[in-house]
């Protein structure tokens, strides 16, 4: 993980599960005016969740106060920042009655500045009944970083039948948002959203149609730079109108027609015809050009436009000299159906533009705002499927590792896709589509929806599924240490099964860190469900949970020393997941005066994890290999790539380094490898615990339309000597696995061991 996005990775899908989890314990205020409501601070109340306040600060170690003079002379702001030591990301929230904006479209405004080294965002959630999804924006393409004022402003549907609306900011690890001139208003009515579809199956004739149009489409985005296609603000649209185009065609003559019909307004240069028939002559050199243009692209950068993201595409000018001829400038593809396509890599230009001159038709512009997209609509989940696909076909860097049928993965998403009966359902079908690329960074998530769950947190011990939390109906009944013998009916292993398959994994170690959650979701509706378990002593018994709204137990953590404990004599003990340089700051003393210490990275560090290796590094260091594919031809051929590493320095005063032990496994990811890795290659202390979860490098993700977020890693990440990293991860010299008797005891096994190994290494130095 690169260093300028060491700290993000994995929030944009935690902070939309935070803020759908906090703010619904907070009590909407009445709205009064539909016009413009001012919801700055010079009158308005803020404080902790407890206090009777219209702004609150959800999360424990944050504070939000009244600034005077926040951003000009006589205004009255806030600022929200954390408590010294605190960890995790600050919300600041409150919702009001959705009743005078139902049917309006509203603007959510504010002006802030950031400091520190974290990314700040607004955010706003429209909350309809029974769970229903509404609109939401939390700015995770666009977050605001390091800088002066700026206005932000977030544009969202009430719907008719909404009840609140919930707004807020986001605020990350160590920064602190200055904020002013909070407004909401009404501006204009709501665009209303796309009308549904029956599911229909997508078989025979059709399926070869619809499977040629999904690939056309990748070509034309990101491999065809004409004027028309770069202009498209609306790729969801784009993508409907040629897969409904290709659908019906009765045969490749008829399929050839309607894919060069629809694209013509985009692409007048693309041909498509009937494959053995004779080809088109190649393009010639166009009258008044006076240069060509191509597309570069360095990762996926045409897909997401997030603050700091280092992927990037751009157009490569190269100006028309003499008889210049151009190798390889167009490429011809055989689509599904029988139909071929000759895509032009370089488009002749002149100063208007390309050629021939054009402009984005209206519909894909954005030039004006049109009904919302649904996954309720069938031709909207075939086309997000498509655009989703086309990403990674072209662009996902671990093909050559992974063992992936991707062509085929593409055939079960659309048949899927078609006979989804709800949005729920289609989000499952986008989570095995995604989970194909055997990518632990690979996710779909989506806003809305039911979040109800069984009341217990369960966790692996081996092949057990334990009981580590309870709460609810669960209370008293279920102790920690059970285990569970069957879930509805279903052994863990195939409750396993059943989760992993919409988990996208490179390790078993990161299924198994997420399969218990999703296992205790998979419930349909809100039946009791029949639980058998086994108590320690090999009891066994039985009862019915039923699935609940909110659940403690679902966020539990299991406890773990406070920095800075003494475990054994002279053994001290420092918790990286999550902890930032004050953390470490203040723990220093007892570290620096220690004979023994104890890293415990079975989890998501921060800022303190890369400045220990700092303290322990006794020569100059690096990180693994960072490598950014250049792609400017499709299907991945031809790729090269960037190369880059950290550059690490020893910093002082130095930490004890002859008996360091670090803790670790399947839990530890992406930023976490990084650590670990550097850990692994120059020795830094004993590995103890289970292996990684094997997937690093920086995410960079997306939106489909429906709503629907997808993660993914852009970049391959090797090891300092050029071995694989993906799907291998960092290995423990000591491997621990947990017992449930161990858990059942109220015993950490991993860290006992880590103990007792540094304990065993300050024996042998003595």
């Amino acid at each position: 993980m690169l260093a300028s996005n060491r700290a993000i990775a994995g929030v944009v899908a935690l902070w939309v599960a935070v803020i759908a989890a906090t703010v619904a314990c907070v009590s909407p205020a009445h709205a009064g005016s539909a016009d413009t409501m001012d919801l700055g601070f010079e009158t308005e109340r803020l404080g902790p969740r407890e206090a009777e306040a219209a702004w609150i600060v959800t999360t424990p170690g944050w504070f939000a106060e009244r600034a005077a003079d926040a951003k000009r002379k006589g205004t009255v702001g806030a600022v929200i920042r954390s408590e010294h030591g605190a960890r995790g990301t600050g919300i600041l929230a409150r919702t009001l009655d959705a009743t005078p904006f139902r049917g309006k479209r509203v603007a959510y405004r504010a002006d802030v500045k950031v400091e520190g080294a974290g990314r700040v965002q607004a955010w706003m959630r429209v909350d309809r009944p029974n769970n229903q999804a509404g609109a939401f924006d939390n700015m995770h393409d666009r977050p605001l970083l390091l800088g002066d004022w700026r206005r932000v402003e977030i544009e969202l549907d009430v719907a008719a039948d909404a009840t609140t609306i919930a707004l807020g900011f986001l605020v990350g690890p160590e920064t602190a948002a200055f904020i002013d001139d909070v407004t909401l208003e009404t501006v204009g009515d709501a665009v209303g959203t796309q009308p549904p579809s029956a599911p229909g199956p997508l078989e025979g004739r059709a399926l070869e149609n619809v499977r040629a149009a999904s690939k056309l489409l990748g070509y034309l985005r990101f491999f065809h730079p004409s004027d028309q296609v770069r202009g498209v603000k609306d790729w969801g649209r784009v993508a409907i109108a040629t897969l409904e185009a290709a659908e019906p065609a009765t045969d490749a003559t008829d399929l050839a027609a309607r894919l060069a019909a629809v694209t013509a307004p985009l692409a007048p240069t693309v041909r498509v015809w009937v494959t053995g028939a004779d080809a088109p002559e190649p393009p010639a050199t166009m009258s008044g050009a006076t240069k060509v243009v191509a597309w570069k692209h360095t990762g996926a950068g045409l897909v997401s436009n997030a603050a700091g993201n280092i992927y990037r595409s751009e157009i490569v000018t190269t100006p028309l000299a003499g008889d210049a001829s151009f190798p390889n400038a167009f490429v011809d593809v055989a689509l599904d159906g029988g139909v071929t396509a000759r895509i032009p890599l370089l488009v002749f230009a002149d100063e208007k533009g390309t050629l021939p001159n054009g402009a984005t038709p209206a519909e894909f512009s954005g030039a004006n705002p049109l009904p919302t997209l649904t996954a309720l609509n069938r031709s909207t989940r075939l086309a997000s499927v498509a655009l989703a696909w086309a990403v990674f076909q072209h662009f996902y860097p671990y093909f050559d590792v992974v063992d992936c049928d991707w062509d085929r993965a593409l055939t079960e998403a659309l048949q899927a896709a078609a006979l989804d009966a709800d949005e729920a359902a289609f989000l499952e079908t986008l989570q095995v589509l995604v989970a194909a690329l055997h990518d632990g960074h690979g996710n779909v998530y989506r806003q809305g929806g039911s979040i109800g769950a069984l009341p217990l947190a369960l966790t692996w011990a081996g092949d057990d599924l334990v009981v580590v939390g309870s709460c609810g109906d669960a209370d008293g009944a279920v102790n920690v240490g059970d285990r569970i013998v069957s879930i509805g009916g279903r052994t863990p292993a195939e409750c396993h099964a059943r989760a992993a398959r919409r988990i996208s994994h490179a390790t078993d170690g990161w299924a198994r860190a997420l399969s218990p959650a999703l296992i205790v979701r998979d419930v349909q509706g809100d039946a009791p469900v029949p639980i058998a378990l086994r108590r320690p002593d090999g009891t066994e018994y039985s009862l019915a949970l039923a699935p609940t709204e909110r659940c403690a137990a679902m966020d539990r953590r299991p406890p773990r020393p406070a920095d800075g404990t003494e475990l054994a004599p002279g053994i001290v003990y420092f918790n990286l997941d999550g902890a930032e340089s004050s953390a470490l700051q203040a723990a220093m003393p007892k570290l620096l005066a220690a004979k023994g210490i104890v890293f415990d990275m079975r989890g998501y560090p921060a800022q303190a994890a890369y400045e220990v290796l700092e303290r322990l590094l006794r020569a100059p260091g690096t990180s693994a290999r960072w490598m950014v594919p250049i792609v400017t031809r499709p299907d991945r051929a031809g790729v090269t790539w960037t190369t880059s590493s950290w550059r690490m320095a020893p910093k002082t005063p130095a930490l004890p380094s002859s008996n360091v032990v670090f803790l670790t496994d399947g839990r530890a990811i992406s930023y976490a490898e990084s650590i670990m890795g550097i850990v692994e290659a120059y020795k830094l202390g004993e590995i103890v615990g289970d292996t990684t979860a094997g997937t690093n490098g920086n995410v960079n993700p997306f939106e489909v339309p429906g709503g629907y977020h997808i993660s993914w890693t852009g970049m391959k990440v090797l090891k300092h000597d050029g071995s694989r990293h993906h799907g291998v991860g960092i290995a423990p010299t000591v491997k621990v696995v947990p017992t449930a008797a161990g858990i059942a005891a109220g015993r950490d096994e991993v860290l006992e061991k880590g103990v007792e190994i540094a304990a065993a290494k300050v024996g042998a130095t003595k």
